[in-house]
């Protein structure tokens, strides 16, 4: 049962490790590897000196995995810095996003945080700019389909993603927070209109901390695929802790800044649900007394997803949160035309393979 998880355990409250036995620790690696998040799972243990404490087997897994997130780090600065060159004649400002924002501002959120792309945002008037600059330094769109390719320029908040030629590395290149035909009004132009440069000869810019935190609420609840949801909500609870722990205002300033943006729904929702997995430390005054549909779903869909501990109804819930997505990326003239055009792709896909078959 997923009541049993031991990274559910784990993230609740740490020192619960010291209790496991041999079977519960390598269960415990097994989902933190499952949702990707061992090398946080490793950097927590040796914040708090528990690997001392651990069987000596899952000790040195954890030791590995420390040394893989360090290596992973030095890749992402190495990486920010060859994009800066790239990007060294545009003059307009080029705002670092989710996990590069945390590893360039050295947020608590940055450490043992694995991912798979670096993501920038610029305004969208400079996007071919951009893209033109990126590509004359090795990126270049890998291969798509032309549909494909035109819902990114027409539809998406973001272009197709930019692979370099060499190193493998990709890049999505944002014009805007979330997608523009969202039917959940997102005021991304202000988030856009309080960035700020990093500073310290840094050439990236960044979100507000309010904004910051509010762009990795709106991108969890937002998504479809909660593969790395629990992730995203050790983000936030890393994030909030960090953020309030030095003002005793922030708290305030988030929430009257989550309803300028028309992110207070969304907001609340998220609080609700790093308080339930992380026991963060989040006002009683912000916390929903109602958990409502939405939340119940959320609550089974980011838990761990081992074979062994998975929740029974989490694919129900996953199904549903996906159809809830395209719903909300799409008005209803384009939600049906990209519905046909899947259906078709996976007509012609299934008869493909037919044909082939023996």
């Amino acid at each position: 049962m997923a009541e049993r998880s031991p990274l559910l355990r784990f993230l609740l409250d740490p020192n619960a490790v010291r209790t496991f036995d041999p079977a519960s620790c390598s269960q415990l690696l097994a989902e933190a590897r499952r949702a990707g998040l061992l090398v946080r799972l490793a950097c927590r243990c040796q914040a708090l000196g528990l690997l001392s404490e651990l069987p000596a087997r899952i000790g040195n897994q954890l030791e590995a995995a420390l040394i893989q997130g360090k290596a992973f780090r030095q890749d992402v600065q190495r990486e920010l810095s060859h994009i800066a060159i790239a990007l060294a004649r545009v003059e307009t400002p080029v705002l670092l996003l989710k996990g590069a924002s945390y590893v360039a501002l050295d947020l608590p959120a940055a450490e043992g945080r694995i991912f798979s792309d670096i993501d920038l945002l610029v305004a969208a008037p400079q996007i071919a700019n951009v893209e033109s600059e990126l590509m004359l330094g090795g990126w270049v769109m890998g291969q798509i389909e032309a549909y494909d390719e035109r819902y990114y320029r027409e539809w998406s908040h973001e272009i197709p993603p930019l692979i370099h030629l060499k190193r493998g590395t990709t890049i999505d290149l944002h014009h805007s927070l979330v997608m523009p035909t969202c039917r959940i009004p997102v005021d991304s132009s202000a988030m856009l209109a309080s960035a700020r440069p990093i500073g310290d000869g840094s050439p990236w810019w960044r979100l507000q901390d309010e904004d910051l935190l509010l762009h990795s609420v709106a991108h969890l609840l937002l998504n479809g695929e909660f593969d790395h949801g629990l992730r995203d909500l050790w983000d936030l609870d890393l994030l909030l802790r960090h953020f309030s722990a030095s003002d005793s205002n922030f708290w305030e300033r988030l929430v009257q800044r989550a309803a300028v943006l028309g992110l207070q729904g969304m907001l609340a929702q998220a609080l609700w649900l790093v308080w339930h997995f992380f026991a963060t430390p989040v006002p009683e005054r912000y916390l929903l007394r109602d958990q409502g549909p939405l939340l119940v779903l959320l609550k089974q869909s980011v838990k761990p997803r081992h074979p062994d501990t998975r929740p029974t109804l989490q694919a129900l819930a996953d199904l549903i949160l996906l159809i809830r997505e395209v719903y909300l990326r799409l008005p209803g003239h384009l939600l049906l035309v990209h519905l046909i055009h899947k259906l078709w792709v996976s007509i012609l896909s299934k008869s493909a393979d037919e044909v082939q078959r023996p």
